[in-house]
């Protein structure tokens, strides 16, 4: 049995949403130790030296790099799980990707996104993609008539009572219940006024002591407001599709790898919210949990193949795949070539390429000497022309 280093975001020991992975290893009789990431909040981060002993080392969102090598250069298996949040895709296009990518290179990439599955595989990387479901929880349907609302106010900067008002615009809740307790570092929520509060008989709550206080609130509602603009999983709206709630989310990850729109939730946009048709919450909510039952059943049948994927070595996964030279190969110390023969253009690109991954304040200067570059190769087409 392999002897496995399991690093992860030290607020997911708190939320508990990462454990389905540590103890689907542990069921299979392999030997996982903990490590967890302060550093997000000041606290201490866990170093390679602590981890680098490990058959196996499993990053998950967060990771800790061994000096300016790529992972591969300094471990046979290393996992990363990356979290589609981490990225916030949503806000626009991201930079700079490359850079982020390149200690990873050679070494493998689990993802619970298929979006992130694409990304990953574009920078040539070895990629497991699985659409994770949890257990489908008892179907409990709201003893209430009417529609009724949930929305946890996690992040006041991207899920509000002001866009929820213009979600449900036109509508009446009969009951709405607003959980009150933001995600480190979330500005303070606007709360509803008075004559909303009246309108849709809204009441609130904060964090509770007992978990369970706050799932009967859940129960309670036929229709969950996912509360942040993108998942890492989506622990929170998966959890109320499995309850039979009719799930209403933003059109991004992962929630749309789940949702298909008017069938078992439904999804809006942004940047330019218009009023929704509850009118079918409750048929929606059904095939809200059937999906999840079904999901659910493909989740397990895929833990096989995560489970090789994790233990297969890194090296085996790219034969006959993705060839990336590293800083002390070829393209830095060419030993086969002789000292006078001459070197090809194609040659010295795959050279500055390479000393450029090894040296992070190059890729990081990029912007700054890249344009200069693309002149000098407009000026050599120019001059080489007939």
């Amino acid at each position: 049995m392999a002897r496995i280093a399991y690093v992860d975001h030290s607020y997911h020991r708190t939320t508990q949403s990462t454990n389905f992975l540590r103890d689907m290893l542990r069921r299979r009789g392999h030997e996982v130790e903990d490590f967890w990431d302060e550093a997000w909040r000041g606290g201490k981060a866990v170093e390679w030296s602590a981890v680098q002993g490990h058959d196996i080392v499993i990053m998950f969102q967060s990771y800790c790099p061994p000096g300016t090598a790529a992972f591969r250069q300094v471990h046979p298996n290393v996992i990363y799980i990356p979290m589609l949040d981490q990225f916030g895709i949503w806000q626009g296009p991201m930079q700079m990707q490359a850079q982020f990518w390149a200690p990873f290179q050679g070494s493998k990439v689990l993802n619970f996104s298929s979006a992130l599955h694409c990304l990953a595989t574009g920078f040539g990387i070895v990629s497991h993609w699985a659409r994770y479901y949890q257990s489908a929880e008892p179907s409990v349907p709201s003893s209430a008539p009417g529609l009724r609302g949930f929305l946890w106010l996690r992040r006041e900067d991207q899920i509000n009572w002001t866009l929820v008002r213009r979600l449900i615009e036109g509508t009446r809740f009969d009951g709405f219940h607003l959980h009150i307790a933001g995600d480190p570092g979330a500005p303070e929520p606007r709360l509803p006024d008075a004559a909303d509060v009246a309108f849709h008989n809204i009441t609130t709550s904060t964090w509770f002591k007992d978990r369970s206080e706050l799932t009967a609130l859940i129960d309670r509602a036929n229709v969950y407001f996912a509360p942040r603009m993108e998942e890492g999983i989506g622990q929170s709206f998966l959890e109320a599709m499995a309850r039979g709630k009719c799930v209403v989310a933003p059109n991004h990850g992962t929630m749309n790898e789940y949702i298909l729109p008017g069938v078992n939730g439904l999804l809006y946009d942004r940047d330019a919210p218009r009023p929704l048709d509850f009118s079918n919450v409750s048929g929606m909510g059904v095939l809200a949990r059937e999906s999840v039952v079904a999901g659910h059943g493909q989740w397990l049948a895929a833990e096989e193949g995560i489970l090789d994927f994790v233990l297969t070595p890194s090296e085996r996964l790219y034969v006959g795949k993705y060839q990336h030279a590293f800083a002390a190969e070829s393209p830095i110390a060419p030993a086969a070539r002789p000292a006078s023969a001459p070197i090809e253009s194609a040659n010295l690109t795959e050279v500055l390429r390479a000393i450029a991954r090894r040296y992070t304040w190059l890729q990081a200067a990029r912007p700054l000497w890249y344009p200069i570059l693309k002149v000098a190769r407009r000026v050599r087409h120019t001059l080489s022309r007939p």
